[in-house]
């Protein structure tokens, strides 16, 4: 395994700090999230001491090896083979203390199925590094590989910790579970959004896990009026149903969309600008035909690139975990480096962004419409026909055999 493998720091001016917060609600779960933030300036690498691990404990680990259908009584060998990489950043710092800007723009982010609020931990670092508040959320609607509740007793001292179970993949019909699924997801971001408002209002926050971190200090430092969605595969479908329900969110970076689980007439009611960065390995027609429903509105900046050698796990952590014999093999990075990937995906990312937060970045065209590695669209061939020598194809909105995992 080389020595560029691992979960890599971001590359921005910003050095990054991490806090996990959960809260009660009045729903079942509350909301559980890990946000990444600008911190104050140290050379991250004189901190390895303090570098949290990736997975916050065995049964979350344990967790991606039951999604991936790997025999029980081999977990303690997986355990050895994965490890538990360190992430660079700074756990429980204290946010950035800085005149300008005096408030830092807010992204939600959404993992896909079978994934945890760590999955992205890459992508998340490097959106902080660059000034955001990244919010990324675990969801409780059955879609993690692991997660839990911490429930706390009358005394307000005694907690007990309970797993929530990931659901079976359905027999059959797919879609009335994942719409489902899906709709819980965006309300859940919903419900997350109201938090990080609450925290700006300088509100008083019972975070269940017990960290220490003064949330107090966000007051006054969140810009909720520039606010962007972003997600990958689940996730990004789940990004797209709540730019339909919360007007809050300003525009969506969309990593490698799962599209089966959206309601179909939701799609001409979303009204915000949207990137679709797809990889080349992962689409098949009837995911980009559901993609295609949301292309062409009219003066509204809707783009689709394709990353040339890339793997449906070319935006998440797994890409940087293992080499290149075995990543192959796994089918967790593609022919293109994964540096240069993932170095593709932020910079296109941040540049949208930018654009439609009204931040000041990258020359949009030019980071996200040039490129040797890009495809402008979609490497998927569709029927060329004009829609009216068609007959009617309703399989587009039925499940496919490419199941969106993580």
């Amino acid at each position: 395994m080389g020595s560029r493998l691992g979960i890599r720091a971001g590359t921005g001016p910003h050095t990054v700090g991490i806090t996990d917060i959960m809260t009660a609600g009045p729903d079942k779960h509350g909301v559980f999230l890990r946000l990444f933030y600008p911190t104050e300036p140290c050379d991250i690498r004189q901190r390895k001491h303090d570098w949290p691990t990736w997975t916050p404990s065995r049964q979350y680990l344990d967790g991606y090896f039951k999604f991936i259908g790997v025999p029980k009584w081999t977990y303690s060998l997986c355990r050895l083979i994965v490890g538990n990489p360190k992430v660079p950043a700074i756990p429980n710092a204290p946010f950035l203390k800085k005149e300008t800007p005096s408030k830092f723009p807010v992204i939600v982010f959404s993992h896909g199925l079978g994934g945890q609020r760590t999955t992205y931990t890459v992508v998340c670092l490097e959106m902080a590094s660059r000034g955001y508040l990244v919010a990324s959320i675990e969801h409780r609607d059955g879609s993690a590989s692991a997660t839990h509740v911490i429930r706390q007793e009358d005394d307000g001292k005694t907690q007990t910790v309970e797993w929530v179970p990931m659901i079976p993949k359905p027999e059959g019909d797919e879609y009335p579970v994942r719409n489902k699924q899906v709709h819980q997801r965006a309300d859940e971001l919903g419900h997350m959004l109201d938090l990080l408002v609450s925290m700006d209002q300088g509100n008083n926050i019972n975070n269940l896990c017990q960290t220490g971190m003064d949330l107090s200090q966000f007051k006054d430092k969140l810009d909720l009026d520039r606010v962007a969605a972003m997600g990958h595969s689940f996730g990004g479908a789940s990004s797209l149903v709540s730019l339909y329900k919360d007007p809050r969110l300003r525009c969506a970076v969309i990593l490698d969309g799962w599209m089966l689980p959206i309601d179909r007439e939701m799609y001409p009611q979303i009204s915000q600008p949207i990137l679709f960065i797809n990889t080349e390995a992962f689409h098949w027609p009837g995911n980009i035909v559901r993609m295609n429903r949301l292309m062409g509105k009219e003066g509204v900046d809707r783009k689709m690139i394709t990353i040339k050698g890339t793997v449906h796990q070319s935006q998440s952590d797994f890409t940087f975990l293992f080499g290149k014999f075995f990543g192959t093999r796994v089918h967790s990075r593609g022919a293109l480096d994964p540096h240069v990937a993932i170095d593709i995906n932020n910079e296109a990312s941040l540049a949208f962004l930018a654009k439609h937060l009204d931040l000041p970045g990258d020359d949009y065209n030019s980071t996200v419409l040039e490129g040797e590695h890009l495809i402008q669209g979609t490497n998927v061939k569709l029927d060329p026909r004009p829609a009216k020598e068609k007959q009617v194809d309703t399989s587009v909105d039925k499940p496919t055999p490419d199941e969106a995992k993580l």
